[in-house]
């Protein structure tokens, strides 16, 4: 792929395009992705979806015989289940098409990393763009 590591505005434009396009395949593969848990005697399970922490919540009849608190526990409890699940599998699609070195999402976890990768992208355009101007400048001194 070509990189942002580059000065040259054809390669920097082309890596910002394989990389959107990559982001958005990353975003589709993902809408497809459900959670499953349950809790630990089985009698209640949630899928969660990455759009819908509660996307489906089944309760056994017999679940219904058990106190309030138990019950809630049992519902947070396989909704963390399914929550855990969902985010091994965003983890696993994730270094699948980016690999374990270059995870995007883990940019976006880390506010620091996140601005200081920002302002040096922003930097590289910068770069290329005063290079390019440099260029036609150059070009027009020569060739009038």
């Amino acid at each position: 792929m070509a990189g942002f590591n580059s000065t040259d505005p054809q390669e920097l434009a082309k890596a910002a395009i394989e990389r959107t396009q990559r982001l958005a395949r990353l975003r589709e593969e993902m809408t497809g992705l459900r959670g499953h848990g349950e809790s630990g005697d089985g009698r209640v399970s949630v899928i969660c979806a990455p759009n819908d922490p509660l996307a489906e919540l089944r309760i056994d009849p017999r679940a219904m015989r058990l106190g309030s608190e138990e019950l809630s526990s049992a519902v947070r409890a396989a909704a963390r289940a399914a929550r855990q699940d969902l985010d091994a599998q965003v983890q696993r699609l994730t270094e699948a098409e980016y690999g374990t070195d270059t995870d995007p999402l883990a940019a976006l976890r880390n506010a620091d990393q996140l601005m200081a990768s920002l302002k040096e992208t922003q930097h590289m355009f910068e770069k290329a763009g005063r290079d390019s101007q440099l260029m036609m400048s150059e070009l027009k001194r020569r060739f009038g």
